[in-house]
């Protein structure tokens, strides 16, 4: 390692929903671990070209040998054009980029980190820049060259003891804001038509609770931040774990409210999850029901009978009503499941509609993924034909698919997969499964009656705090115009940025009149900080005790 610390600029952004994105700030988090120092740039697509260009020719200069990439949330046009813009104005830097979705284009990355990355992390860096050896990988020809590390697949990061995230004083986190945690890894499931990451797991890889009220309560302390997601593939896995955030929960000096995702069968095997999740608070739920239809479940992996899935919605909501006087249960419907037939989409509708219009629901088609670059692919991509699934081989027919499936065009699915199976089966096929969702889509928003989903509606916190009624009215298509109408962009992205650039209003002044106090003046910049949790740590490092008597 060089005297002089390398310099990494990380460039984060969720193109779909404006809010900080916590994997780029893992990344961050570790390269400081080793001696690196780090500059985060959000929402840069939300920059203009002048302002970013502006801001990181103030702070890239030599030492500056890496640019990383989020690209979880990322369109690969953007990152794309981003990098080759980049690589244009600072010639010679290294690229480097990671996230949860498929790579499957050129985006200009010389490393591309698939999955959770870091256990790959150490040994990227040491072959980028130290002469180590490669690490594992592949080159498929349509990503430019660029190496593909399968890091769920080669670097298992499992059960690390401590998912916290640390911010710096130039990261300017709002009070307002809805940020990320993590409690734990893994999903106890193994439903056919998922993707994620890690399925069927029965160790317990959760987190301790010391590192979990040590970062609840050092955000606070230092942002005034009291609303999250969990990150969790399922947070009501097992009850300890809930029962641990409730426990933290009642310890703080404030109270927070979570938003996650919950399996709802569950709670209905295990009713005392209720009474758990809401003393933790955990009040906004995201629950993958994905159909209403019994063969269907049983043969995705989801055997309870549609009847209890039904009670368990409405018990849920009872129970949340009646404790925080705060719920908002939003279910994940996929059309196109083996054995349900179309009709039973529009019978799955009626029965949320006339039962379940005070929360929310989204309708998605059953995409089937033929990526085969990693091994991280569901056992529908891996054994369609058994399911029952058919290739459609008709060219006119794939043409007019793929003109309403364009998801870049449609947004069918954040994220990006341009190997979709154009499938048929004898209950239905996927274009009328798209055509069902869309449809769908354009009823909620002509008619401005789909509520927003748990993940949105923390986002609105800071209006409606003493209006819990107002707050649980507002609707997607209401939140579409605030965003049209430039809030998000005014309320959080333009201080930000304004605040990015008012910090290198010292290095700008200096530097036409003295490279040594801009480049003093830089130093400083990139060195304020305040300590992070180290990750693996043990409770009682000096980096924990040195945050707890911060918050204390």
């Amino acid at each position: 390692m060089p005297n002089t610390p390398r310099h990494c600029v990380i460039f984060n952004d969720n193109q779909e929903i404006k809010r900080r994105t916590s994997g780029a700030y893992r990344f961050a988090n570790q390269l400081e671990e080793m001696g690196w120092r780090v500059t985060m740039v959000d929402w840069v697509s939300s920059w203009s070209e002048q302002e970013l260009g502006e801001y990181l020719d103030s702070i890239v200069a030599d030492d500056t040998v890496l640019f990383g990439i989020s690209y979880t949330w990322m369109k690969p046009w953007y990152v794309k054009q981003l990098t080759d813009k980049i690589r244009a104005r600072y010639p010679g830097r290294k690229y480097i980029t990671g996230g949860q979705q498929f790579f499957q284009s050129d985006i200009g990355c010389d490393v591309m980190l698939y999955g959770y990355a870091e256990k790959a992390v150490p040994d990227t860096i040491a072959w980028l820049f130290d002469g180590a050896a490669q690490p594992k990988g592949s080159r498929p020809i349509e990503l430019g060259g660029g190496l593909l590390i399968d890091c769920n697949k080669d670097y298992t990061a499992m059960g690390l003891g401590d998912y916290t995230i640390g911010y710096r004083d130039d990261d300017f986190v709002q009070p307002y804001e809805l940020l990320t945690i993590e409690l734990s890894r893994g999903c106890k499931f193994k439903c056919k038509y998922c993707n994620y990451a890690f399925l069927g797991v029965k160790q317990n890889t959760a987190t301790e609770a010391d590192y979990l009220r040590a970062e609840l309560l050092g955000n606070y302390s230092r942002w005034g931040t009291t609303n999250y997601i969990i990150a969790d593939d399922t947070f009501n896995d097992r009850n300890e774990k809930i029962k641990m955030l409730g426990d933290v929960v009642e310890s703080l000096p404030f109270e927070p409210n979570f938003a996650c995702f919950i399996r709802l069968d569950l709670t209905v095997a295990h009713p005392e999850q209720l009474e758990l999740l809401s003393r933790a608070r955990v009040w906004a739920h995201f629950y993958g029901v994905e159909t209403l239809h019994p063969a269907a479940g049983k043969a995705v992996g989801k055997g309870m009978h549609p009847d209890k899935i039904k009670q368990g919605l409405l018990d849920m909501r009872e129970h949340m009503m009646s404790k925080l006087g705060l719920y908002r249960g939003t279910l994940g419907m996929i059309a196109g499941l083996p054995h349900e037939p179309a009709s039973h989409w529009h019978e799955s509708e009626a029965w949320l509609k006339a039962n379940w219009s005070d929360n929310s629901w989204q309708w998605w088609p059953l995409e089937i993924s033929t990526d085969t670059n990693t091994g991280t692919v569901s056992v529908f991509s891996k054994e369609w034909q058994k399911h029952g699934y058919r290739e459609i081989t008709d060219t006119k027919r794939i043409e007019k698919i793929e003109a309403v499936f364009r998801k870049d065009k449609y947004d069918i699915q954040h994220k990006y997969d341009r190997k979709s199976l154009m499938w048929t089966a004898d209950w239905a096929d996927i274009e009328q499964a798209t055509e069902f969702c869309r449809e769908w889509s354009a009823s909620q928003w002509h008619y401005d009656c789909h509520l927003l989903a748990n993940f949105h509606i923390l986002n609105h916190w800071k209006d409606y705090r003493d209006n819990p009624k107002a707050l649980l009215s507002l609707t997607d298509e209401w939140d579409r115009m605030q965003q049209r109408g430039g809030n998000q962009y005014n309320d959080i992205i333009a201080p930000y940025i304004r605040r990015k650039l008012n910090s290198i209003k010292t290095i700008q002044t200096y530097s036409s009149k003295s490279k040594y106090f801009a480049a003093k003046a830089r130093d400083n910049l990139l060195t304020r900080s305040v300590p992070h949790i180290q990750s693996n740590s043990k409770v009682n490092s000096p980096k924990i005790v040195q945050l707890h008597s911060i918050v204390a």
